[in-house]
């Protein structure tokens, strides 16, 4: 069976008392973006035979937003079904992309990284707590408004009682001297 023309394509439209000129419009519209619609799902998604729905996908929300323009000439038209037809190709691409795993978690098991020991994660905590024996607990607080509660610099200067810059320059500090203790390369700011 063949596959419908571009101007089949057309058929999803249907007429609104004040919309008759969409029709028209939107099969020029479709015959000229079709060349270009064939090559973009090909390129994107590898089947040439997806375009036939997503276009009909793109006419019929196309058509929806004309229905609430006046009329309106080929090019401009063009370009709202060439963005809904952009739109659908991406949301397909990224349908592929989502990972779906079939099987037990037995059959997953073996990709999984080997469990990090219990003597590995109390090293880990106990270097935190090494490094960051130096630090004031007032910088401490400061450092976890910031990066863990991520307040902004205003609400964590009120809350030490201190201006937003000498708060901001101090926690700036305190970061690049534990990345030095832990070999991390300078930030480039």
């Amino acid at each position: 069976m063949a596959l419908p023309s571009p101007s089949d394509l057309v058929w999803v439209i249907g007429f609104t008392p004040h919309g008759r000129w969409i029709a028209p419009v939107m099969r020029a519209a479709v015959r000229a973006e079709w060349p270009d619609a064939i090559r973009t799902v090909s390129i994107q998604l590898g089947e040439e035979s997806l375009a036939h729905e997503l276009m009909e996908s793109a006419i019929e929300q196309t058509k929806e937003h004309l229905a609430d323009l006046p009329p309106v000439d080929v090019e401009e038209a063009r370009r709202i079904l060439r963005h809904h037809y952009l739109n659908a190709v991406r949301r397909e691409r990224r349908a592929r992309m989502k990972l779906h795993l079939v099987g037990t978690s037995a059959d997953l098991e073996h990709l999984l990284p080997l469990e990090t020991s219990i003597e590995a994660a109390v090293s880990a905590e106990h270097d935190l707590a090494s490094i960051l024996s130096e630090t004031s607990n007032e910088l401490q607080r400061a450092l976890l408004m910031r990066y863990g509660a991520r307040s902004r610099w205003d609400e964590v200067a009120d809350e030490l009682q201190h201006s937003k810059d000498n708060v901001r320059m101090k926690c700036k500090r305190e970061l690049q001297r534990i990345r030095n203790r832990l070999g991390i390369a300078p930030r480039q700011d």
